[in-house]
């Protein structure tokens, strides 16, 4: 989609922007500033603008003419007018004169903003990624699915919730976006490699990819929708003991599996381990993750990815990682589910990566001690001395579970 914001004051048409870019990150916006720019010229083409947002008043018109002139052209949009003034007679004259809508300029609410601008264009309250995926014919090429709801948004990617038309199946849809000029091709190729590696893992601890799509500038993965929320959502204390080995357990099969494909997670966290509705979780966002064969003209080197957190010693220096880098990071959830707390914090990002190659390692009170050493192998610094792989891992719990009987 398009607008034209016309303003003379910049810090307003920065604001108008925001609130548009925040619920379409993808809107092409461009501005025009009467009192430098001079008046808008009657010739001024407005057939690919979808809606302009006017300030009133400006430099070179204090009255109404300038949102007269507009709405008489045949190729005008929409017209939304944001007037200095509070005031219910501007309002009236405004709408007689073409005016979609008035908003008194101090008093915008972005939600209802939004919903002018949504009504006023006939959307729904979706990026164009989202307006594109509604009417693709996903997974096997003959069903359509339907945006429902979209879940997560950043600058790069966006998340969806889609079901079919007759609504008995669900999935999420994970799109990014193609940016060439701003490093987009690299991302689009990682984007692309995440879908061709993960898609190969067939295991029920590891989220499902169907399907694939390209159109115009956006790629989007069709998956596993994932409706009983993440770990990170339960861990407001710390789990019962054997739930915690149940988690462990499926986490470190997920881990055994993608290993043995060639691929890192390189970004385990309780965020990115959600559940099914019967239970079980799954690990997603691979967003981070590469074959350990894949050349470094993928991800470049010396960059460190994840978060600190859960970051092993080697990956928050920025080293060479492995799959015992991910075990690190278990290691760390481990301990968080078993005691609700992190096992190491500080006031700064870099602080919490010194800490995780130089404070002593963490304790468990008495009643956790069969975890004590499954967790010291986890947590060791030099990677020789933890856990080689996953399998190994998934063994020392089977320890756990007999001394606990």
């Amino acid at each position: 989609m398009r607008f034209l914001i016309v303003d003379d004051d910049a810090d307003y048409r920065q604001l108008l922007r925001y609130h548009i870019e925040v619920e379409w990150p993808d809107a092409v916006i461009d501005e025009y500033q009467p009192s430098s720019a001079g008046p808008m010229p009657s010739s001024l083409a407005l057939a690919g603008v979808d809606l302009v947002l006017l300030g009133h008043p400006t430099a070179a018109h204090d009255g109404l003419e300038l949102l007269e002139r507009l709405c008489k052209s045949a190729e005008c949009p929409p017209v939304l007018l944001f007037a200095a003034e509070s005031d219910e007679f501007l309002a009236v004259d405004a709408l007689k004169a073409g005016a979609a809508n008035f908003f008194p300029k101090n008093r915008v609410k972005h939600q209802r903003l939004i919903a002018a601008v949504s009504a006023e264009l006939k959307v729904d309250r979706l990026d164009p990624a989202g307006m594109m995926l509604a009417n693709h014919r996903a997974l096997n090429g003959t069903r359509k699915r339907r945006v429902v709801a979209k879940l997560y948004a950043s600058d790069l990617s966006s998340i969806y919730l889609a079901e079919s038309e007759d609504g008995t199946e669900r999935i999420a849809l994970k799109v990014l976006r193609h940016v060439p000029d701003a490093g987009g091709g690299r991302l689009f190729d990682r984007f692309l490699q995440e879908y061709e590696v993960i898609a190969g893992v067939d295991h029920p601890n590891v989220v499902r990819i169907f399907d694939l799509g390209v159109a115009d500038d956006h790629a989007y993965l069709a998956m596993e929708y994932l409706a009983a929320g993440s770990l990170a959502e339960r861990l407001v204390h710390a789990l019962d003991p054997s739930t915690v080995l149940g988690y462990a357990r499926q986490i470190g099969g997920a881990l055994r599996a993608i290993h043995g494909a060639g691929v890192l997670h390189r970004d385990l966290k309780p965020g990115n381990i959600m559940f099914r509705e019967d239970g079980s979780l799954a690990l997603i966002d691979f967003g981070l993750a590469k074959q350990m064969r894949l050349h470094a003209a993928i991800t470049g080197t010396g960059q460190i990815f994840g978060t600190p957190y859960y970051m092993s010693p080697e990956q928050g220096h920025a080293e060479p990682t492995d799959e015992r880098s991910d075990l690190y990071s278990v290691g760390c959830i481990l301990y968080e589910m078993l005691t609700g707390d992190r096992p190491f914090t500080a006031s700064s990002p870099m602080g919490v990566i010194y800490r995780h190659a130089n404070a002593p390692r963490p304790r468990l009170v008495r009643a956790l001690t069969s975890f004590q050493p499954v967790l010291d192998r986890l947590l060791a610094v030099e990677r020789l001395e933890r856990f080689q792989s996953a399998a190994e891992f998934v063994s020392a719990l089977d320890d756990v579970q007999s001394s606990a009987r």
